[in-house]
């Protein structure tokens, strides 16, 4: 009887078989591809209307709650952690509070002093630019360097120089109106000497009379009982004005001695 052969199930590794031959043949998958477009579906031709809803259905489950996201994925911090990152000094970023630099930058007072100092330095460097080009005095300034080495004669100098500034401004002011003044007073003796407006006062600064602005009245007939009349008209309302400028005017009362 012939012995049975024990058939091995050990796997024969894939580099011991035969690169060629029917075991490697495999069926090549056949696609069949169509080129011919579906067809469109017709376009409507009024606005696409939904049904409205017989009754109003809620949702059958309610929204979903947004949970934050951690923003440290590790443990809490501890005490000491949390104050150490409290001043910590990160680049590019404000600094932290507690620290000299976060008060400086966020006082008010600071910055008000600061701009009102900046503001008042301004207006005394243009005053003094302004002095020492006009003052003709310039040259009794003392020198930059006195105001370090013996500052108080310094100061007292400064101030002598101002003074007599001051003072030559005002003798320039007062001269130039004491000529205008007698400018004026040339030309009145001029129109006085040849004659010109001799009725105005000094300057030609005086009102007019009532015939000057009024103008000559119309004559009737040949206006010699008119000029009596008007002339004795005339008379008696001088007089009358006469005695209205002599009556003691009445005392005016005021509201609390102003008005």
């Amino acid at each position: 009887m012939p012995r049975s052969i024990p058939i091995s199930t050990a796997v024969i590794p894939r580099f011991l078989l035969p690169r060629q031959g029917s075991l490697w043949l495999q069926p090549a998958n056949v696609r069949n591809v169509t080129t011919r477009a579906p067809k469109a579906a017709p376009k409507p031709k009024g606005p696409i209307v939904l049904e409205k809803p017989a009754k109003f259905n809620p949702p059958s489950h309610p929204q979903r709650r947004a949970k934050p996201a951690p923003r440290y994925p590790g443990p809490n911090l501890s005490a000491e952690e949390t104050a150490r990152m409290a001043t910590k000094k990160y680049p590019n970023m404000m600094p932290s509070e507690g620290t000299w630099a976060h008060w400086f930058i966020n006082n008010r007072t600071v910055h008000m002093y600061i701009t009102l100092s900046t503001l008042l330095g301004l207006a005394g460097f243009v005053w003094f630019s302004n002095f020492r080009r006009n003052s003709p005095y310039t040259h009794i300034l003392p020198e930059g360097k006195n105001c370090f080495l013996h500052p108080f004669s310094s100061i007292s100098t400064f101030f002598e120089v101002v003074k007599l500034t001051s003072d030559y401004n005002t003798i320039q002011v007062m001269e130039r109106r004491k000529a205008k003044v007698e400018d004026v007073r040339k030309r009145h003796e001029y129109r006085k000497a040849h004659g010109f407006d001799m009725d105005e006062g000094f300057g030609g600064w005086t009102a007019k009379s009532d015939a000057q602005t009024l103008g000559p009245g119309i004559l009737l007939g040949d206006g010699t009982a008119d000029e009596g009349a008007t002339s004795t008209d005339g008379a008696a309302a001088g007089e009358e004005n006469k005695q209205v400028a002599r009556q003691p005017r009445p005392p005016v009362k005021k509201w609390l001695g102003i008005w």
